[in-house]
């Protein structure tokens, strides 16, 4: 598909938004913030929905060139709850001028936070991996992967692990950003690492709900630093 307004490749399948709000006397929000308690990891809860438009308008930037020359195409592909991850991979898109695609479990989410969370707490404690409702067309293809994703439980979400079991990573260079309460990346990254232990990671890109929209500006210089 092609979005004309972004000059661009544009692949969007589906919009189950995913991330949460803090509960009330039981878990604490995804990520424990700095400075906070650590909190055991099966204590820990998604990241908390934002509501919609909360971010406020975002102005698109001109298109930088892609990391890779001669031909090489770029992808992002993000997989967002409540749609903070993908204002990222939108800006990433923008920024880059690669193919955007959004990752969608044919799964329902409910939009009950309690009830969520407790579907998603299965799933980290049964293993389970929510089916993907689609793939990425010519995968094959691409040279670069910008691979986006909110921290869960400290870690990459189940759907993020369903999804990079069905598109191999070998070949390719992959360029992580995430979206999180407060923890870092690292988690996430070992968890992609346990299943490509031979996947090409460059440097993460990491920025905090409470800093957005602000904090987009930091796309640029992040691109900008992967392509030296």
């Amino acid at each position: 598909m092609r979005r004309n307004e972004l000059d661009r490749r544009t692949f969007v399948m589906g919009s189950v938004g995913f991330g949460m709000a803090v509960l009330a006397g039981g878990m604490l929000a995804g990520c424990a913030a700095a400075g906070e308690s650590a909190v055991p990891e099966a204590r820990r809860s998604p990241d908390a929905p934002e509501s919609d438009g909360a971010e406020g308008p975002i102005e698109a930037p001109e298109a930088a060139s892609e990391p890779g020359a001669g031909g090489a195409r770029s992808l992002v592909a993000a997989f967002s709850y409540s749609g903070t991850t993908l204002t990222v991979a939108e800006r990433i898109a923008e920024t880059t001028g690669a193919d955007l695609f959004r990752i969608e479990t044919s799964d329902v989410y409910p939009d009950d936070y309690e009830t969520m969370t407790a579907q998603v707490q299965r799933e980290k404690d049964e293993g389970y991996l929510p089916p993907i409702k689609a793939g990425v067309p010519d995968w094959d293809a691409y040279d670069t992967v910008y691979l986006g994703y909110p921290i869960w439980w400290g870690g990459l979400p189940h759907v993020m692990r369903a999804f990079l079991l069905q598109h191999d990573l070998a070949g390719k260079a992959v360029a992580p950003f995430c979206t999180s309460g407060g923890s870092g990346i690292e988690g996430a990254l070992a968890d992609i690492r346990a299943l490509y232990p031979d996947a090409s990671l460059l440097e993460g890109l990491v920025l905090t709900r409470g800093s957005l929209p602000g904090a987009l500006d930091k796309v640029r210089p992040w691109v900008e630093k992967l392509r030296r």
